[in-house]
């Protein structure tokens, strides 16, 4: 009826009116204090929701990059479970997933820059992307981006990582390698991409994720100078911490090396908890911590390096939390951003659901 078409409408643009103070900033001299809140989906400059998910974010040259995969406008299954209704073509796993991107100078205006890399039009065979994150530039000054894909059919026993290469950050990116064979371990799935201070380039990745006594087990493994392929076997961590885990990120305050991932979570709303390891070699060995995440219904999807205060490296951990958009949209599932702290031993101290923070983000 008229009176429920304008009711909707109504209901349409609170939701959006909703989201735009998802993230506001307020610029102190060369700092910037961003609020960032957390209950409400994030929008760009031109007012509209950022649909990017389980990607990374790094900084270059004056702008944070902000990669991840789009999922569109199709309606989540109810519920808690994003994977109840698994299957090729059904929402989460459609063959027209992207890869879009969105640049910031301070962590809180984005710019969208459009998708810099299209499954169904840039990949040779039909496939259902995931996890895409970018890494670069690497000595030929490219940039690049490793993408987890399954087959047309949707089947979890053959899950595969592509890799495309751009010679600028906003792309486009063009396949150069669509099943990755060099890696230590098969049967693959959720991953990161680290780029250490000396250039040199570094995977974390879940494999062995079906038909194995022991599943979804973690390992970094270096990538060749091009970041286009791993190294293998002979530069690889062997497996180390808990099994059944995904969604891994990896950096490096001072002189240690952090591995993060928790318990598989299949667009799972309740989120999982992740645990930290540290190492003083990007191969290890891995000590385990303590698990930091456990209140933040949201699943990892990076940990950010940005400038904060007076130049200081600071970071800031990134989740999404699945089957939480208004409308039921996939594509406006919100994201979480948290600022980390460490003791004076360097571990990572746990993590609470802030509805609400800020950082400071130096932008001179």
């Amino acid at each position: 009826s008229p009176a429920c078409k304008m009711l909707g409408k109504m209901l349409s643009l609170l939701f959006l009116l909703g989201c735009v103070s998802a993230v506001r900033s307020i610029k102190l001299g060369s700092n910037t204090n961003v609020t960032i809140n957390n209950a409400s989906p994030r929008v760009d400059t031109q007012g509209v929701i950022m649909d990017v998910h389980d990607g990374n974010t790094f900084y270059l040259n004056g702008l944070y990059y902000y990669y991840g995969a789009s999922y569109g406008l199709c309606k989540e299954p109810s519920g808690g479970n994003g994977c109840s209704d698994a299957g090729p073509g059904n929402c989460g796993f459609q063959l027209t997933h992207n890869v879009s991107l969105y640049t910031s100078p301070d962590f809180a205006t984005w710019t969208n820059h459009g998708h810099v890399f299209e499954m169904h039009r840039d990949h040779p065979v039909p496939g259902i992307l995931f996890c895409p994150k970018v890494i670069g530039p690497n000595l030929q000054g490219d940039f690049v981006l490793w993408y987890n894909w399954l087959p047309g059919s949707g089947s979890f026993a053959s899950s595969y990582y592509g890799v495309a290469v751009s010679p600028s950050p906003l792309g486009p990116f063009k396949v150069v390698t669509p099943n990755i064979t060099s890696l230590a371990f098969a049967d693959v799935g959720d991953f990161s991409l680290f780029r250490d201070d000396d250039g040199s380039g570094y995977i974390i990745y879940t494999s062995h994720i079906q038909g194995y006594p022991t599943t979804h087990q973690m390992s970094v493994e270096r990538l060749n100078a091009a970041y286009t392929l791993s190294l293998g076997s002979s530069a690889n961590s062997g497996f180390f911490g808990q099994s059944f885990v995904e969604a891994p990120a990896m950096f490096k305050r001072g002189s240690t090396y952090y591995a993060v991932f928790g318990q598989c979570c299949c667009y799972c709303q309740s989120g999982s908890a992740v645990t930290f390891y540290k190492a003083t070699q990007p191969l290890g060995p891995y000590t385990a911590g303590q698990a930091i995440s456990g209140a933040i219904p949201a699943q990892q999807t990076n940990v950010a390096q940005y400038v904060g205060a007076n130049g200081q490296a600071d970071y800031i951990w990134q989740g999404d939390r699945w089957q939480s958009a208004p409308d039921g949209i996939k594509g406006h599932d919100l994201t979480y951003w948290g600022p980390m702290s460490f003791d004076g031993q360097g571990n990572i101290l746990p993590l609470e659901f802030l509805k609400d923070t800020s950082i400071i983000v130096d932008t001179k």
